[in-house]
This record gives C-alpha cells, structure tokens and sequence, in this order.
C-alpha cells in the first residue's frame, strides 16, 4: 500500500495503485523529498505531477508544504486511484486547516502542456519505463515555457536509460535507486 511519508499528512494511506501503474517504491520518494527539500523546492511551490498514477508524489509535495498541485493523467484506471487519493488528502488537510489548490486532469501530457497558461515551480515527470526517450525531451522542451526562472523538473526513468538533454534545461543531479534512476533539470540560463 502506498502512502504519504512526512509532513502535515504524514502516513495518510492511499489507495493501491492500478495494475498498470508504477509506483515509486518508497526508499526513492523518501531520498526525493530529502534533496528536494534540502534545495528549498517545496515550501509554497506550485507543482506539476505529469503521468500522476495515483498521485502520490504530488501529495507527498502538498503535505510538506506546496501551496499548489496539478496532476495530469489520461488513464481511466489511474485517474480513478488519483481522484480517490485527492480526495483522503483534502479531508486529511482539512481535519488540519490546511487548504491547498488539487486539481486533476484527465487528458495526455501532450495535451495538457499545450493548453495549460499557469506557470510552476516543481514538476514531477513519470512516464512508462517504456515511454521513448525522445518523446520524453520532446514533452519537457514543450514543458519550458510553462517553469519559473527557478523551477525544478524532476524526471524518473530506468537506470538503464541513457543521460539525455533537453533544450532550455540542465541537468542539476542525478541519482540510482537499484532499476529507478532520478534526474534533476533546472531552468537553462539564456
């Protein structure tokens, strides 16, 4: 069973993943959120959870202090784990007077990058292991104009998968977790 790690939700329970989702075990979110708060990336911060599966990063972000959260996925099965996760996490904050802005889109990632008009500050990338490399930088490319001038993108992918770049980022850090690796990418300076 998944769930929140820390913060003001800490060890809120989620709803199981569907089948065809991957969660991030949680050795990885626990060592994720360390750096990500140790670079001051999450207090206030209006995130972007791409290819949400059940939503738990996002949540896990909103629970340690992120004032915002958009998650996008297009799979019916995930999208109805997603919406139940949002739901646990709204009343868990609110039991707490917490407020914070959840929203859940059901579309493709494609889609939504080219609609979307707000800007953020953390974006969180998890495709299939199997999503091609070049869709992925061609998805975070499209993602630029929509980053504040100090955002983080956070990209999951195999650790089999090669380094990659991406026009308008640079990779900040990098880290292995066994099969999982996690990319760091900051804004570019232009």
């Amino acid at each position: 069973m998944s769930r929140i790690i820390a913060g003001q939700i800490g060890s809120l329970r989620l709803a199981s993943a569907s089948s065809n989702t991957r969660p991030t075990a949680d050795r990885v979110k626990e060592s994720l959120f360390s750096s990500l708060e140790s670079l001051d990336a999450l207090q206030g911060r209006r995130v972007l959870d791409l290819f949400a599966g059940t939503g738990a990063l996002g949540l896990e972000a909103v629970s340690r202090g992120a004032a915002s959260l958009v998650s996008v996925e297009k799979a019916r099965g995930a999208q109805v784990v997603c919406k139940k996760n949002f739901e646990l996490a709204r009343s868990a904050l609110e039991k707490q007077s917490i407020r914070a802005d959840l929203t859940l889109k059901g579309q493709e990632v494609e889609s939504y990058i080219r609609s979307a008009q707000q800007e953020f500050d953390l974006v969180f990338v998890d495709p299939p292991y199997e999503f091609s490399t070049e869709k992925l930088v061609d998805i975070l490319t499209n993602l630029v104009p929509l980053l504040s001038t100090d955002a983080l993108v956070v990209v999951e992918r195999s650790s089999r998968d090669e380094v990659f770049q991406v026009p308008g980022l640079a990779l900040h850090n990098s880290k292995n977790y066994g099969d999982t690796a996690v990319f760091f990418f900051r804004v570019s300076a232009q």
